[in-house]
């Protein structure tokens, strides 16, 4: 019975964080305000062939991807709805080389996680796992190599499919709820004090 009340419970908690994937489109994303913002089409991309772009254009889809332009040392991600939100993952790449960037979670401008990841023109996905954000920054390595197999040169890096749930726990529990969980204690009462009778 008790396997019940917290499967109850989870049910009722789980619709307060709403998961969400975002491809970026030709003016970025309503959530997220990049700063400075540059997007790229995914056919221009592709035509950068052996560039982490056309890696993570093609490792993605979607229509575009989001970029340092003028390689840009550090470009913010501001959060633009109400509440805070968990930074899941993201897919990134350098785009002409390779280098250690540094990725940094915020909460009201207070940083609350810290990250360094290696990346080259191979798309991978950088795994967060960060709760209770409002805004992430990433900045441009000190490490960088520049590879002779690509079109172009410079500390750039692209990304896409920027993961994450959106906390919505200042919302409350519908009524609905309340009475479930209620009713469900209820029969845990009930059966405790059957149970206390049948022993005596």
């Amino acid at each position: 019975m008790r396997t019940l009340l917290l499967a109850a419970l989870l049910l009722c908690v789980s619709p307060l964080t709403q998961a969400a994937t975002i491809h970026f489109n030709a003016s970025g994303s309503s959530l997220f305000t990049l700063n400075p913002s540059y997007y790229m089409d995914n056919n221009r991309a592709n035509s950068l062939t052996n560039s982490g772009y056309d890696s993570v254009a093609t490792t993605t889809g979607g229509p575009y991807i989001a970029y340092n332009g003028n390689e840009a040392p550090l470009v913010t991600f501001d959060w633009n709805d109400t509440g805070t939100f968990d930074l899941n993952s993201f897919v990134i790449a350098s785009a002409w080389g390779s280098q250690t960037l540094t990725i940094n979670g915020y909460t009201d401008a207070v940083l609350t996680y810290t990250a360094q990841l290696f990346v080259d023109t191979a798309a991978r996905v950088f795994q967060a796992d960060w709760f209770g954000l409002t805004s992430f920054s990433i900045a441009t390595g000190t490490d960088f190599e520049q590879y002779s197999n690509v079109g172009g040169s410079g500390q750039h890096w692209a990304m896409n499919a920027l993961t994450f749930n959106e906390n919505l726990s200042e919302t409350p529990l519908p009524a609905a709820a309340w009475m479930f969980l209620a009713g469900i204690a209820g029969v845990l009462s009930i059966r405790r004090k059957a149970a206390r009778k049948a022993i005596g």
